[in-house]
């Protein structure tokens, strides 16, 4: 809940970067069950999901976290290091997982990961949504899930609107037009929100299709919080 506050806080009208306390819960629970040694997470914002998939890793274990924007993987980082975290402070009290932070654009972090073959037992995906092709793609091409191992996929239905239904099956969402009004008018701006909520659910629709197409993993999308999607790999 301090978390939740501070994002208030430091980054206001953004705070719905951040997952929620009982999101936060259901990915500790998962950590828990499925045991990952090594754990990538693209989005990590002010680090409280990192800290919920950390408490339920096993001893030993590392997860990674990449975050774009500097002044929240700065706070982040802060907080990786008062909670025992970050294996490089010298706190008398540490943690039995370790989470190391990459700054930076995530394909980035993501080449620079490829590049030292660390494969994945789980990854948390919560990053920019006009990337999450790509994203998964660069991951599954370059051998980066371990077998096995799956990919969680946040804001898949986005606020619902990925969600036109005809009957059980989804009609394709079309991006939308770019809007019209002077960006000086309070109109304007919301229409502006609206229009940019609405590229990124359309992001999110061929996302999901793009993954429902792809023979290499099985998915199941949980209509819970956003829209939560788990991504299996297939047996080779």
């Amino acid at each position: 809940m301090r978390l939740h506050d501070s994002s208030k806080a430091n980054y206001p009208g953004g705070a719905d970067k951040t997952v929620s306390a009982l999101q936060g819960q259901l990915l500790q629970l998962l950590m828990r069950m499925t045991r990952p040694r090594r754990v990538l997470e693209l989005g990590c914002f002010m680090g409280y999901s990192a800290m919920a998939m950390a408490d339920g890793m096993p001893r030993g274990a590392t997860l990674y976290t990449c975050e774009k924007d500097s002044k929240a993987a700065r706070l982040a980082r802060e907080l990786f290091t008062k909670e025992g975290y970050d294996c490089s402070s010298e706190r008398s009290i540490q943690r039995a997982v370790k989470i190391e932070l990459l700054e930076g654009d995530a394909m980035s972090s993501l080449a620079l990961l490829a590049k030292k073959e660390l494969q994945f037992d789980a990854v948390f995906l919560d990053a920019d949504k006009g990337n999450y092709i790509n994203y998964f793609n660069f991951i599954l091409d370059n051998n980066m899930l371990a077998q096995h191992g799956y990919i969680l996929a946040d804001n898949v239905l986005f606020r619902g609107m990925v969600l036109q239904s005809h009957g059980d099956s989804l009609a394709p969402l079309s991006p939308p037009p770019s809007p019209q009004l002077s960006p000086k008018t309070k109109d304007a701006r919301l229409e502006e929100r609206k229009s940019s909520h609405q590229k990124a659910a359309c992001h999110m629709d061929k996302f999901n299709r793009h993954v429902m197409k792809d023979p290499r993993v099985t998915v199941a999308v949980l209509p819970i919080f956003d829209g939560l999607s788990v991504i299996m790999k297939n047996e080779n």
